[in-house]
Order: C-alpha cells, then structure tokens, then sequence
C-alpha cells in the first residue's frame, strides 16, 4: 500500500517526542528544500537512501502509434531518484523473503 506525506508524518511523529503539527513542519520543509536544491540543478545525496539528481532528455521525434503521426518532442529537465546501497539491500531482504517473486497485493 502506498504511503503518502501524511502517512510518513505519522510515522515519523511516532518514532520521535516532536507532534504531528511539529513533524508536519519538519517533513515539509525537508522537502522543500530538496526541491529547491533540485531547482536551482543541484544534486541531493542522501548517504545510505539514495541521490535526486536533474537529469536532461534529449529532444526526440516518436510516432503516435493510432495515427502514425511523427511529434517533435523538446529536449526537458527531469527529476532522476537513484537508491543507495542501503536502501537497495533493505528492498532485496524483501525479494529474498518471498522467493524470489514480488509479494502479492496486500501482503507484508
């Protein structure tokens, strides 16, 4: 189950001694400011989660499949999330528990 910015201060209002109100200013903040790093196109490396980093698309021309139509695509700036090591083997606990295979809708 997905969990969302209110989930996550749940979360994290229950692990500290800081209330909801105080850890939703927290969490907020800690994302805007990873925002404005990526922003201004700098990187944010979090040791041991991971790295959000601006990446540039290249312009392109694709075909629209129904009408075969070529569209130019503008080259872009996307946002580009790389998993840390950490992270990364928190995740593979997970593929080794169930065998392989990604567990089934609803299970933990």
């Amino acid at each position: 189950m997905p969990v969302g910015r209110q989930d996550l201060i749940k979360m994290v209002a229950g692990k500290t001694s800081k209330s909801v109100k105080e850890t939703t200013e927290l969490v907020n903040m800690t994302l805007e400011s990873i925002r404005e790093t990526l922003e201004k196109g700098d990187t944010v490396r979090l040791v041991g989660f991971g790295v959000f980093q601006v990446k540039d698309t290249a312009a392109s021309v694709r075909v629209n499949p129904q009408t075969r139509e070529k569209i130019n695509v503008p080259a872009r700036k996307r946002v580009k999330f790389t998993a840390g090591k950490e992270l990364n083997d928190a995740v593979m606990k997970l593929t080794a528990k169930y065998g392989g295979k990604a567990p089934a809708k609803g299970k933990k």
